[in-house]
């Protein structure tokens, strides 16, 4: 069985709560934790990635989705420098990820001076967002906690300071966010996939790469770009993989030239609002990548089991376990049930599966 499925895979990792937290419950807890009321609550989006997140090492672009879950914050000074983070279950520790993506907000906003080097944080998280399930869960932590930060200074919002935050902080309802990954600069685009009678489907394996993919391939392209120049700007593709040797490093040069093409494909369909034409672009974007051996095994038979079943569109999410479905909302049942039949079949735990409506951005809620 290891032979044909990940090693670390075990199906879902953790909880993905049916409710989002309550924003009077974190302010009650953060009470109680600390004898005061928070200056306020905040809540922060997952993000989907659509594609083009494997092109940050070769300056492209990715396009993403905020989601309708997400991080909820209660947050409030303390009345010396020390960073307090806190869920409603107790503390964290520091090197927890949440703790970490806390941390980190509070050091850009003491470098942008927003936060005194004597002045810190209390944070109380909650989330319905799963944390290992390549939603973005750190960069809306961080997110969230930035924006309180600049509201409680009342300064501009922030603009992000990870590419999750930067989605997290600019989405809008019915829309995708493009991030240009050399620059951060970010464009708001329609996606109302509803409107055409469209179901976007987040499809959570757990899985989980034996080794973090990210290292190896960001460093096979900058090398090639030492050779090539900027990927981007690749106009004779098959004359330029003649001068890559390795024939690993050929198949991701070759993803990251044509994901740019297929990833401007994607952004000419939205401005048109054809949003279901998008789907045939995410599978030869899946396609595409399959030939670099990131996608997991356990992504494969999602995506193979959706594809199967009539879904528009399929295409690995992120780097770890988490597959994306564009299905019409009438194949929705179907989808589900192939994916139930499939893992099954492999004895395996099938993965979660959630409609994700494109939602709103990082806002005060109270």
């Amino acid at each position: 069985m290891r032979a044909v499925l990940g090693v670390r895979s075990a199906g879902p990792r953790g909880e993905w709560p049916a409710e989002a937290p309550d924003p009077g419950t974190l302010s009650e807890r953060f009470a109680a934790r600390h004898g005061s009321s928070p200056a306020g609550v905040w809540h922060a989006p997952g993000r989907l990635a659509l594609m083009g997140e494997h092109t940050a090492a070769s300056g492209g672009a990715g396009l993403y989705a905020a989601l309708p879950w997400g991080v909820t914050a209660a947050v409030g000074p303390a009345p010396g420098p020390e960073v307090d983070v806190a869920t409603v279950r107790g503390p964290l520790r520091s090197r927890v990820p949440a703790a970490r993506a806390v941390a980190a907000a509070v050091a850009a906003a003491r470098r942008r001076g927003a936060l005194g080097a004597d002045q810190g944080l209390r944070v109380v998280l909650g989330s319905d967002l799963p944390e290992h399930a390549s939603l973005g869960f750190t960069g809306a932590v961080g997110a969230a906690v930035s924006l309180a930060l600049a509201d409680m200074a009342g300064g501009p919002p922030p603009e992000g300071d990870t590419v999750d935050q930067r989605v997290a902080l600019a989405a809008r309802p019915g829309c995708a966010v493009r991030v240009n990954l050399r620059t951060w600069g970010t464009t708001v685009l329609p996606f109302d996939p509803a409107a055409d009678g469209l179901c976007l489907l987040v499809v959570d394996t757990g899985a989980l790469p034996r080794r973090d993919p990210r290292p190896r391939h960001t460093s096979e392209l900058e090398r090639a770009q030492e050779t090539l120049g900027p990927l981007r700007s690749v106009r004779d593709l098959p004359g330029a993989l003649r001068q890559i040797p390795a024939p690993g490093a050929r198949r991701r040069v070759e993803f990251a030239v044509t994901e740019v093409h297929r990833l401007n494909a994607a952004v000419g369909l939205l401005r048109a609002e054809r949003f279901g034409d998008v789907g045939p672009v995410l599978s030869a974007s899946h396609l595409s990548l399959r030939r670099t051996g990131l996608p997991l095994p356990e992504v494969e038979v999602a995506v193979e089991a959706a594809s199967r079943a009539g879904a528009r569109g399929v295409r690995l999410s992120g780097w770890a376990g988490t597959a994306l479905a564009l299905a019409a909302r009438e194949r929705v049942d179907r989808v589900r049930e192939a994916l139930v039949r499939e893992f099954t079949a492999r004895d395996r735990t099938p993965p979660r599966v959630r409609a994700a409506v494109p939602s709103a951005g990082a806002h005060r809620l109270r």
